[in-house]
């Protein structure tokens, strides 16, 4: 039966995988992933969300369990390593876990799409990373995709549901108590959507709607009224069947584009903001075989936006590093467990770099890949930046001042770099800037060496 559903989370459950393809080629000249090591999690882990559950400062695990009806929560032990999980029921064939604090107290609850029994559950935390037991809220057919943000401006955190079967959004406000009000339903403009993810994308500080939608091969963007309710769809062409859509700003114009995994093109679709929630053309980059889910996040520490993509039927995350503009570097491979389903980048072990997390179908586990670019101390603080060669220039002054004085702040991604002065309390301030100008302009004095 396992081998029967393994394409589930990819293709809603009910969509065979086709013929493969060669994934390119793995070349770089320095890993920026180390080999990854493996957890166990239930029984066809489809998503995985990471964040600090249990309140100590370090992000925790989250895995929603096709095959098994539930989530695993898996405790970082503040070295990005990780506890036995302990499972918790949910609704039927979960296939998509988002975590956040949904009843205002504080910690960070979960709510998953289960695609059998047509609805959400939420499941409370108790303050410790332990759940209370899972309500379930009504959404459409084959709810496949879950998301929560403020949609409607009363600041508490919403769910936007995608379901494939229905071709819609589900939108269920919060009552600010994370209980939910009755499913209000939008056509996505496109069939099959598997993929929803929420941020403005025109400009007016409301949180917009993206879907991503398999059979029409396209993204659906639905704009927000102000309120939590929607316009109509509008539709952009995209690869073929895409999976996953994931929205950040990846040109640097500061507003927010869009990528989406193609599943049966083999490659990453960018498509640009033109400032007001509409895009451009798509312009695609081949990744591995069968892309199923993507990622955006600085990963190289050069301050812009990278991309993870998992690559289900070759059993690999591709990295594609950005050139600064939106264009992207040929795709590097790093392997990842036996059918990857989902990526999720974060900081797990409290290095300051972003690391990855993936959830494996097929070998029922969890993925981790360190960073291995961004444990930068190396020997002489002011290498803001973190280049590679632990060269102190001008670019690292460049970094300093963006983190200091320009909105919204880019952290500089090894602080103990950053602390050019040698601050005991490790603070990144003023006082490092004049340090850092002193050393390039003036006394040319080497700083400190690194703690």
């Amino acid at each position: 039966m396992k081998n029967a559903l393994r394409s589930a989370c990819i293709l809603a459950l009910w969509l065979a995988v086709g013929m493969t393809l060669v994934a390119p080629d793995a070349l770089a000249d320095e890993p920026l992933f180390a080999e990854r090591i493996d957890y166990g999690a239930g029984n066809g882990p489809c998503s995985v969300f990471s964040i600090d559950l249990d309140g100590d400062g370090d992000n925790d695990l989250a895995v929603a369990n096709a095959l098994s009806n539930n989530v695993s929560i898996l405790k970082n032990n503040s070295d990005g390593t990780f506890e036995t999980p302990v499972n918790y029921g949910v609704g039927t064939r979960p296939i998509s876990v988002f975590s956040i604090d949904l009843d205002g107290d504080g910690d960070n609850d979960l709510a998953t799409a289960n695609f059998d029994s047509d609805n959400v559950s939420i499941l409370r935390n108790n303050g410790d990373g332990t759940f209370q037991t899972a309500v379930a809220y009504g959404a459409g057919e084959d709810p496949a995709s879950v998301f929560s943000i403020d949609l409607d401006g009363d600041g508490d955190n919403d769910l936007a549901v995608a379901n494939a079967l229905s071709d819609n959004v589900s939108i269920l406000k919060n009552n600010g108590d994370g209980t939910f009000q009755t499913a209000v339903n939008y056509w996505a403009a496109g069939v099959r959507p598997t993929s929803v993810f929420s941020i403005d994308l025109d400009g007016d500080g409301d949180n917009d709607l993206a879907t991503a939608n398999s059979y029409s091969n396209g993204v659906s963007i639905l704009k927000n009224n102000g309120d939590g309710t929607f316009q109509s769809a509008v539709a952009y062409d995209a690869g073929v069947w895409p999976q996953s859509v994931f929205s950040i700003d990846l040109d640097g114009d500061g507003d927010n584009d869009l990528a989406t995994a193609n599943f049966y093109s083999d490659d990453i679709s960018i498509l640009k903001n033109n400032g007001d929630g509409t895009f451009g053309w798509p312009v695609n980059y081949a990744v591995g075989t069968r892309p199923s889910s993507v990622f955006s996040i600085d990963l190289d520490g050069d301050g812009d936006n990278d991309l993870a993509v998992t690559n289900f039927e070759a059993d690999n995350v591709s990295v594609l590093r950005n050139n600064g503009d939106g264009t992207f570097e040929t795709a590097v491979n790093y392997g990842a467990g036996d059918g990857p389903s989902t990526v999720f980048a974060i900081d797990l072990d409290g290095d300051g770099d972003n690391d990855l997390a993936v959830a494996n179908w097929s070998s029922d586990n969890v993925s981790i890949l360190f960073n291995l670019l961004m444990s930068c101390c190396k020997g002489i603080t002011g290498n803001v930046d973190c280049d590679p060669g632990d060269i102190v220039d001008i670019g690292d002054l460049t970094f300093l001042i963006r983190y200091l004085f320009i909105p919204p702040p880019t952290p500089p991604p090894c602080m103990e770099e950053a602390n050019i002065d040698g601050d005991e309390a490790g603070v990144v301030d003023i006082g490092d800037l004049t340090s850092l100008i002193d050393y390039l302009f003036i006394s040319q004095t080497p700083p400190a060496d690194c703690p």
